[in-house]
Order: C-alpha cells, then sequence, then structure tokens
C-alpha cells in the first residue's frame, strides 16, 4: 500500500469490533498510511452482540479504536452513525448497563464518547449536494421489527464465518437479498431520498459494498471489514470512490461516482 493516501472524507462500517471475525489487520494497515479530514464511523463498528454472546476483546481490536481516538486527537472530525449491532450508543440505559459489566466496556466507550454521536447525518457533497448517511438497518424488515430473528442469524453467522469464510459470504449475500428484495430496500432509499430532498444516501449494513446511480438519486454502501474489506472515500475534488483492500494490503478502486 502506498503511504500517505490523502482523502477528503473516508466512511467506514460494518468493522465489527469485538467479533473474531473481523480483518482488523487490513484496516489497521489501511488507517495507519491514510490521511484524511473527516471520518465518518457508519455503524456496526463495535459488534456488542457478538460480544454478549461471548466476550471478545483483543488488544487488536483496542487498537483500531485508538488509531480513531489518535485521528480525532490530531484534528480529524469523527463522526459516528450507530448501527444494529452497537445499538447501545442509541439508548442511554443500555449504555449505562453496558458499562457496569467490565472495566474494559468502560474503557471502550470512554473513546467512542470523544466522537460526535448521531443516527442520521447530513452530509454535504460539493460535487452532488445533500446526502444522507445512517447504517441502513432502518431498511431491514427483520431488523427493525424481529431483533431476536437478527440476533440469533447474526449468531449463525459468526459460526458459519469461522468455519468456511467464502460460504458465509456466499449465503449472507443472498439471505440479505432476499430480505432487501421482500422489505423494499431499495424503494425505501428512494423515497427518503425523495421525501427528504436528498441528492442520495450512503449506509452500511448488509455488507454489500456498491455504488449505484440513479436516475433520482445516487445510493453508496461501505461495505464490511469482515468478508468485502471495503470503504467509500473522498477525494479531494469531491469524487467518490469505493475502494477494497487486497491480501497485499494494496488499495483497489471498485467504482467511481
Amino acid at each position: 500500500m502506498t503511504n500517505n493516501n490523502q482523502y477528503k472524507s473516508v466512511f467506514l462500517s460494518d468493522i465489527h469490533l469485538g467479533f473474531n471475525g473481523c480483518q482488523n489487520k487490513k484496516l489497521e494497515n489501511f488507517l495507519t498510511n491514510t490521511d484524511f479530514e473527516n471520518l465518518y464511523l457508519v455503524g456496526d463498528i463495535i459488534d456488542f452482540w457478538s460480544m454478549e454472546d461471548k466476550f471478545y476483546w483483543p488488544d487488536r481490536h483496542q487498537k483500531i479504536l485508538n488509531i480513531f481516538e489518535s485521528k480525532y486527537l490530531k484534528g480529524a472530525n469523527v463522526f459516528y452513525i450507530s448501527g444494529n449491532h452497537d445499538d447501545p450508543l442509541r439508548d442511554q440505559s443500555l449504555l449505562e448497563e453496558i458499562m457496569q459489566k467490565d472495566e474494559v466496556y468502560k474503557k471502550i466507550i470512554s473513546v467512542l464518547k470523544k466522537f460526535e454521536h448521531k443516527e442520521r447525518h447530513d452530509f454535504v457533497s460539493s460535487k452532488y449536494g445533500k446526502l444522507l448517511i445512517l447504517h441502513g438497518d432502518q431498511y431491514d424488515a427483520v431488523t427493525s421489527n424481529a431483533k431476536w430473528i437478527s440476533k440469533f442469524g447474526g449468531m449463525l453467522y459468526d459460526i458459519l464465518i469461522m468455519i468456511n469464510r467464502p460460504m458465509s459470504k456466499y449465503l449472507k449475500n443472498l439471505t440479505k437479498k432476499i430480505v432487501s428484495g421482500a422489505s423494499g430496500f431499495q424503494k425505501l432509499v428512494k423515497e427518503e431520498c425523495l421525501e427528504g430532498n436528498y441528492a442520495g444516501l450512503m449506509c452500511g449494513h448488509n455488507h454489500r459494498p456498491e455504488i449505484l446511480k440513479y436516475k433520482t438519486h445516487v445510493y453508496m454502501n461501505t461495505g464490511d471489514w469482515v468478508e468485502s474489506c471495503s470503504a467509500i472515500v473522498e477525494e479531494m475534488d469531491g469524487t467518490f470512490k469505493l475502494i477494497k483492500v487486497d491480501e497485499n494490503f494494496d488499495i483497489e478502486t471498485i467504482s467511481t461516482l
């Protein structure tokens, strides 16, 4: 990877720190060799669901959190948009309950509290105008209406990915595709953009990195750091790119907007 990649903004989601399947080495290499003005953490950064089932927080996951903090202390703007796996950040009572469990949780939360927290964020692009940033679970019928099913599915996915990562990716993509179709995910995205006068929407959640341009709006998905190891970046001129980090830690541009 080329040192000192320069971006105006970096958008990351679904890192799932606290889950053994997180590919932290690729992310650490990317962050260490990347400078940016703005960092948007678009949900499921911390996997409290996985940690609740089986507590797991190695030093290498804390290191990722420390890098976020270091970027913040050096002047980067850091925004944390909560997701379903880090939903305690949406509820103060749940957050306080978690902090009573272990000193490690207090350490994690103390870092997160330094960042600006939102469930939705209006982002103004110099090229495309106003974009809505949120995690994306709001458009997932299963996550929104049957949390226990979503948690159970997450447990099965966690087990499968440790056994067979390619198969888990295939099954997750297939399941998300079916659920997205059944819940009208893209229809809801379009309605959100039209009603809110947004030029587009950026999210994560379904671990399907992509940039799509429709007649009425643009749609960007940041992907994840369990399978895809992908991010959306905004260049200094306002161009958006979907990038992936490969096995050699090199950055590959997948698509451009």
